[in-house]
C-alpha cells in the first residue's frame, strides 16, 4: 500500500527542493506499519544522498493526530502465532522501526515535524528524531507502554535519560498525557506555533533563501512563528513539578524504586491529571515498571547507538515473554481490562528483568549502526 505514506517534493527559492513525507493512515490515527517503515526508508536515504534536496518536512494527514503509535494488532498476532519466538514480523518490525529512528535521529540536514494531534509510541519516534520538532496547541504526547507490557521505545530511551530524571521517570512509569508546553518543557518539542499556521511556515520555509547553515536558518525563521503564536494550554508538569519531584526522587533513592513509587502514588490525588497518571502506574505491567528504572539508568551511560541497539534486545525479549502479549489482549484486543501480570508490581525478581536485557543473538542486528 504505497499511499500510507506520500512524497513530494516543493521547489524553494533557489531552485532546489524541500522534501515532504506525509504519514497518510488517518483512519488509523497514523499508526506506523512496516510497510510505512519499508517506504520511508529508502526515501529519506535517497534524499539524503540528493544534493538537491534541502531539508526533509513530516506532516501527517488528518486532525487527530501526527501517528498514535505503531502496528500493535499485527505484533500480538505474530506473538501468539510464535509464543517463545523468535517472532518473524515483530523481528522485523522493531529492527526497521529503530532503524527510521536513527536514520532520522542523525540525517545529515535539517529535518522539521509539525506534531499536531496524539503522538504516541512510534509516531513519538518519528517526531522526536527530527531536528526541529514543531508542537502545536493541539499536541498530546503520550509513553503510555506500561499499559501493554512494553517500554518506551523508538528512541525515547534516548530522550529520557536526558530529561530531568523526576519527569523522565513520571512519564515512563505513568504514561501521562502532556501537551504541547510539557513537551517543550522536557525537550520532546522545540518550538509551539498555532495550528492554523502550518501552510504559512510551508511558504516561508519554500520562499526563503537557504544560503549558509540551513538548521540555524530553518531555526531562527521558526522562531518568528513562536513570537507571534499564544494560546497553548499550560504546562501540567509546571503546575506538578513539587509533587512529582518529592514522589520519584524519594523512589529512586530507595532500594526498590518501583515498590516506593508505588506508595508515593498515595501522595498524588486531589488532581485528576495527577490521579489518571497514578492510575495508570498501578494497573500497569509490573515488568515494564522494573525495565524503565534499569533502560533509563543503563542509557545515561550509553551513546545513541548502544541505546537503539538495547531497545532491539529489550523489545525482541518482549516479544518473547508473555506480558506483553497479555497486555494486548487485555486492553486492545479482548478488551476485558483484566490483564493477568506475571508478577506484583514492585515485586519483579531481578533475574526476570536481566532476562529482558539478555541478547537473543550472537550479534546484534544494529550492531552496524554509525
Amino acid at each position: 500500500m504505497s499511499d500510507v505514506v506520500l512524497f513530494e517534493t516543493k521547489s524553494l527559492k533557489d531552485g532546489r527542493q524541500l522534501g515532504v513525507v506525509t504519514l497518510n493512515a488517518p483512519k488509523t490515527l497514523n499508526s506506523l506499519s512496516l510497510d510505512m517503515i519499508d517506504l520511508m526508508l529508502p526515501q529519506l536515504i535517497k534524499w539524503q544522498d540528493d544534493p538537491q534536496i534541502v531539508l526533509v518536512l513530516f506532516l501527517s494527514a488528518g486532525d487527530r493526530a501526527f501517528s498514535a503509535g505503531g502496528d500493535i494488532q499485527n505484533l500480538y498476532h505474530d506473538m501468539v502465532e510464535h509464543p517463545e519466538g523468535p517472532c518473524p514480523y515483530s523481528d522485523a518490525f522493531f529492527e526497521r522501526e529503530y532503524r527510521l529512528d536513527y536514520l532520522i535521529q542523525t540525517y545529515d540536514k535539517p529535518t522539521v515535524v509539525w506534531g499536531q494531534g496524539i503522538a504516541m509510541g512510534g509516531g513519538l519516534g518519528v517526531l522526536t528524531a527530527c531536528s526541529h520538532k514543531i508542537g502545536t496547541e493541539t499536541t498530546r504526547i503520550a509513553m503510555p507502554e506500561i499499559t501493554i507490557g512494553l517500554f518506551p521505545d523508538a528512541g525515547a530511551t534516548y530522550a529520557l535519560s536526558r530529561m530531568p530524571e523526576h519527569y523522565a521517570y513520571f512519564l515512563a512509569w505513568t504514561g501521562a498525557n502532556v501537551n504541547g508546553e510539557d513537551a517543550r518543557r522536557v525537550g520532546l518539542i522545540d518550538y509551539l506555533i498555532n495550528n492554523d499556521q502550518q501552510e504559512a511556515v510551508i511558504d516561508a520555509i519554500t520562499s526563503h533563501a537557504w544560503v549558509g547553515d540551513a538548521a540555524t536558518a530553518l531555526d531562527q525563521l521558526l522562531d518568528t512563528f513562536v513570537q507571534a503564536s499564544s494560546g497553548f494550554p499550560p504546562s501540567q508538569l509546571a503546575m506538578h513539578d513539587q509533587i512529582i519531584s518529592e514522589t520519584v526522587t524519594t523512589a529512586l533513592a530507595s532500594d526498590n524504586p518501583v515498590g516506593i513509587f508505588l506508595e508515593q502514588c498515595e501522595k498524588l490525588g486531589g488532581d485528576k491529571w495527577l490521579e489518571r497518571a497514578a492510575a495508570t502506574f498501578k494497573s500497569g505491567t509490573p515488568t515494564t515498571a522494573a525495565i524503565i528504572y534499569e533502560q533509563i539508568q543503563r542509557a545515561k551511560s550509553m551513546t545513541r547507538e548502544q541505546i537503539f541497539a538495547m531497545e532491539l534486545t529489550l523489545a525482541i525479549q518482549c516479544s518473547r515473554h508473555a506480558d506483553f502479549r497479555e497486555g494486548i489482549r487485555a486492553l486492545l484486543i479482548e478488551k476485558d481490562n483484566a490483564p493477568n501480570w506475571q508478577y506484583k508490581m514492585g515485586a519483579v525478581p531481578n533475574e526476570w528483568v536481566a532476562a529482558h536485557f539478555a541478547e537473543p543473538w550472537p550479534v546484534n542486528p544494529l550492531s552496524d549502526l554509525n
